[in-house]
């Protein structure tokens, strides 16, 4: 997350620098520390090596799955995703609304991941790791956010709009 749109929007753009964001970053993460949950210390599923792709969805969007098992396979996989996009959209394979429209194909994982998160977070040994979690699902929404507004505001810097001339007028 973060790897070509925090960069743009620092350099191209006032919204936020980096003491503005370190500061939102430590206040939201005093508020989620505050209000996570206290670890659960009833029963945890810790033999997930049988479970099916079904059921591990099933069981994460629950909450009966530990915190590391339901927040690092789909963390991986989406920043992947996102990276794999961007990389195809600045070197002019894909056009600008192919772009968005695999965002818009992660958008229900997304909401799916969260949840997910957010009820397992009392599955984990400490605080800090469902603190950190839940700041990573909320940092996911700020990263659409700054993709949005990539998108609207400056796609010629952002896209290599001169080798895309069927979606020429995206970049505008």
């Amino acid at each position: 997350m973060f790897i070509d749109t925090l960069p743009l929007i620092m350099q191209y753009s006032r919204l936020v620098g980096p003491i503005e964001l370190l500061f939102v970053l430590t206040c939201a993460f005093a508020v989620l520390y505050i209000s996570s949950p206290f670890p659960d210390e009833g029963p945890r599923i810790e033999n997930n090596s049988g479970l099916g792709s079904y059921q591990y969805l099933y069981r994460a969007w629950q909450g009966e799955l530990v915190l590391w098992f339901t927040f690092w396979p789909f963390f991986l996989i989406m920043n992947g995703a996102l990276y794999g996009a961007d990389y195809l959209a600045k070197s002019g394979i894909i056009s600008v609304s192919s772009w968005g429209n695999i965002h818009m194909m992660l958008v229900v994982p997304v909401v799916w991941w969260s949840v997910a998160v957010w009820r397992s977070s009392v599955r984990t040994g400490s605080r800090w790791c469902s603190s950190w979690a839940r700041l990573a699902v909320l940092s996911v929404y700020v990263e659409y956010g700054l993709r949005l507004h990539i998108r609207q505001q400056y796609p010629r810097i952002f896209f290599n709009c001169e080798e895309l001339l069927l979606d020429y007028f995206s970049c505008f």
